[in-house]
């Protein structure tokens, strides 16, 4: 692959992921104290089966687990401890959206006073609509603590490996606010 080729092709992957529709939030237990949460560790027992056999490869799991881990730790909460202070796991979901759309287009004739409706086109758009949830866990209590959600257009045809920074951006937007101050 030449040189010029490889830009336009990494251009286009940026442009793809940052043209992308984004919706997080975050919600948390006002009462918790995050201030002793300091290691972390998987919820006891692998996150629960989807049905979707896209999510559910083993490579899709590894692929969210490691993106969320690595983010944890960027953020100073290191994972493998035998007493950690709290839980994570997380859920995904991956829907189909479709939207139809009608376009009327409309010419002019010269004698000034035709209006003649000509084309009349439809459009179908499909795509997917990643959900990802990341829940945190206090350890010694077992209550939810803490909430992510990620709702973003996704281009799952592309694979997992394309995906992975449309992965990334989510997991970084959710873990903005973590701790909640």
């Amino acid at each position: 692959m030449t040189l010029a080729r490889y830009i336009a092709a990494l251009f286009l992957l940026f442009a793809i992921a940052g043209c992308s529709k984004m919706n997080v939030t975050t919600d948390f237990d006002p009462e918790a104290d995050f201030s002793v949460f300091k290691t972390w560790d998987w919820l006891p027992g692998a996150p629960p089966e989807t049905g979707d056999r896209r999510l559910d490869s083993p490579q899709v799991r590894e692929r969210i687990a490691r993106v969320i881990a690595e983010e944890f730790a960027g953020r100073g909460f290191p994972r493998g401890s035998e007493t950690p202070d709290f839980y994570v796991i997380y859920h995904a979901a991956l829907d189909q959206q479709i939207t139809a759309r009608n376009i009327e287009n409309y010419y002019q004739y010269i004698n000034y006073t035709v209006f003649v409706p000509h084309v009349t086109s439809s459009y179908t758009e499909v795509w997917d609509i990643g959900t990802l949830i990341v829940d945190v866990f206090n350890a010694k209590t077992r209550t939810l603590v803490w909430r992510g959600t990620s709702r973003v257009e996704f281009n799952y045809q592309a694979g997992p490996r394309e995906n992975e920074p449309i992965i990334r951006k989510a997991v970084q937007k959710m873990l903005e606010g973590f701790p909640p101050k």
